[in-house]
């Protein structure tokens, strides 16, 4: 991945950069307004809800408060009061007559509670109740609703008698007290139909699935029948969270739905107003924002992308423009300055470019010079052959002279002097054949014989299709002469060198056998591989500049070295690459 990247344009990179960014900062606000928008909006539907929930609560709170004022108008009528009281009652038809005209008069179109109901104690006169608002208590004081009002002793109590449908009955009673002697007179019951109890929270919006319902004892109060409200029926998990003494909202997992439950008590009875909601339908609204989020974000990419494309064009046009004119420099070596329009970094390397191009010039104008002094060079040194030249014809009239005075020692070696430095100078070339190098030993072995009086004999083992191929001039010779001064210098007779030329691979290899005293072939190995002081005599450095040539014309794999003989005496090997001639070889 790195290396792709570091493959691409400066201004892919740059793009790459600038939209990385751009997608950064475009994240990080986008996260930052959405987190901050969405706690606003969450805030905001939270507290209307909570307004709703409050206004509910107060609709019913005052509807139960109209309810407890129509008890507290019984209980403070004093005509029910002079009757319950009166130590000579009249008969009890007589008596459940007046009293059922005094209830009469409380709420007479019955709009806020379907029924009035009187329960008196000590009326065991009383006929059974039949369907007379006022009757004896003695026929409902084993019902729980009466035990419990009586408990209270005051109080209001509230229940529900029936909350399976529409005709639900919602029961309030409080009991009628002597406000003298403060003893029970009665139990003062209203029945309010729970449709109508409820009509306050029927029709209150708010939102896609959310409802207002009630909850007594366990039992969910659903006079519409409402399938959502059916959801929580006998939802062990629902009746938990409004069982909460916290009012904050609960989150509850019902059908793997999850639904947000608000509850409130309604004054101090067992009702419980509850408000549930679907999570979704909050979380819609803020899908909606999230969508107009992206979209928005999409749209200010784009626009940055456009803004981008040109910025950088602009931005890298300089380097583009330099690109060309080092290309062009490369192919064709058209040397046309920049023209610099700035002095920002991009001027200063155009600067850079322009000095280089001056160097370049300096310098070809410095070879150029250099090459014409190397031909004047050569031409001086071609005039210098006219030495050599002068050289072999002069070593060619000894040579006749000799045959002349009837001296053939003189001649032959004359003769094989002559030869010899024509296969040395090689008319200045540095290769030759390995054929004419062997000419070349042969020339000088004759001259070390007639020396060395026959001190030594030399045998070659060629390969003769070897012969034509490549070699550097004066390597094999110095190699003959080491074994000649160094390796025969206490023997007077005997010497044998045998020089044996073999291919192996794509090499070939050249070895120099002696049978002479021998020498340290380690420190030889060593000496051949030091640097060349050319302050010392040529003697001193004669086999290390055999060695660096051969590295030099061929490759570092090539080289000279040294092994002592189990016989005795010395092999030198040159080890050179199989090179057939590319150019005319010098036939000498």
């Amino acid at each position: 991945m790195s290396e792709k990247f570091n493959n691409m344009s400066f201004r892919t990179k740059l793009l790459l950069s600038y939209i990385a960014v751009i997608i950064l900062c475009i994240i990080i606000f986008g996260l930052t307004v959405f987190s901050s928008i969405s706690r606003r909006f969450e805030n905001e539907i939270t507290d209307n809800n909570a307004q709703i929930t409050g206004l509910a609560v107060n609709n019913m709170t005052n509807t139960m408060n109209n309810i407890e004022q129509i008890l507290y108008s019984v209980q403070a009528n004093s005509t029910i009061e002079k009757m319950l009281t009166a130590s000579n009652p009249p008969s009890p038809y007589e008596e459940i007559a007046a009293i059922e005209q005094e209830l009469s008069k409380i709420d007479p179109l019955k709009a806020t509670v379907s029924r009035l109901s009187l329960y008196i104690e000590n009326r065991t006169s009383y006929p059974s109740p039949f369907d007379s608002n006022v009757t004896a208590s003695v026929y409902s004081k084993n019902e729980v609703w009466y035990k419990n009002t009586k408990e209270l002793n005051g109080s209001t109590y509230w229940c529900v008698m029936d909350s399976s449908d529409a005709n639900g009955l919602l029961c309030v009673a409080r009991a009628f007290i002597d406000t003298r002697t403060h003893k029970i007179l009665g139990i003062i019951r209203a029945d309010v139909n729970l449709s109508q109890f409820t009509n306050d929270i029927a029709h209150i919006s708010m939102n896609n699935t959310g409802k207002l319902f009630l909850v007594y004892e366990n039992h969910i109060i659903n006079t519409w029948n409402d399938s959502y409200i059916n959801n929580f029926v006998n939802e062990n998990e629902f009746f938990k969270a409004i069982s909460a003494d916290s009012d904050k909202p609960q989150l509850v997992q019902i059908n793997k739905e999850k639904h947000i439950i608000n509850h409130s008590r309604l004054k101090d009875s067992s009702l419980i107003l509850v408000r549930a909601s679907k999570l979704d339908d909050f979380n819609s609204d803020i899908h909606i924002i999230e969508k107009s989020m992206i979209t928005t974000g999409i749209i200010a990419l784009l626009v940055a992308l456009i803004f981008i494309f040109i910025f950088t064009r602009w931005l890298t046009a300089p380097i583009t423009k330099l690109i060309k004119h080092m290309e062009r420099f490369e192919n064709n070596y058209e040397r046309i300055p920049i023209e610099i329009t700035s002095h920002d970094e991009m001027g200063k390397l155009g600067e850079s470019y322009n000095s280089m191009l001056n160097t370049i010039d300096s310098l070809i104008t410095d070879v150029e010079d250099l090459y014409k002094k190397q031909k004047i060079f050569e031409l001086k040194a071609l005039q210098a052959q006219i030495n050599p030249h002068f050289l072999y014809n002069t070593l060619d009239s000894i040579h006749w002279m000799a045959r002349a005075h009837h001296a053939p020692d003189i001649s032959k070696m004359v003769s094989a002097l002559g030869t010899f430095f024509r296969h040395s100078l090689n008319k200045g070339n540095e290769y030759t054949t390995i054929e004419n190098e062997l000419n070349q030993i042969s020339s000088y072995v004759s001259i070390q014989k007639i020396r060395f009086e026959d001190k030594f004999d030399v045998v070659y083992d060629i390969d003769e299709n070897l012969l034509h191929c490549t070699i550097v001039k004066l390597t094999i010779q110095p190699l003959v002469e080491n074994s000649i001064i160094h390796g025969f210098d206490e023997i007077e007779e005997g010497g044998m060198i045998t020089i044996r030329i073999y291919p192996e691979d794509d090499y070939i290899f050249i070895d120099v056998i002696d049978n002479g005293s021998g020498t340290d072939t380690n420190e030889l190995n060593k000496a051949i591989t030091h640097e060349l002081d050319y302050n010392e005599p040529i003697e001193k450095y004669g086999l290390t500049n055999v060695n660096l040539r051969i590295q030099l014309y061929f490759d570092k794999t090539c080289g000279l070295s040294f092994k002592t003989n189990e016989t005795g005496g010395v092999t030198a090997t040159i080890k050179i690459k199989r090179k057939e001639p590319e150019y005319k070889t010098i036939d000498l």
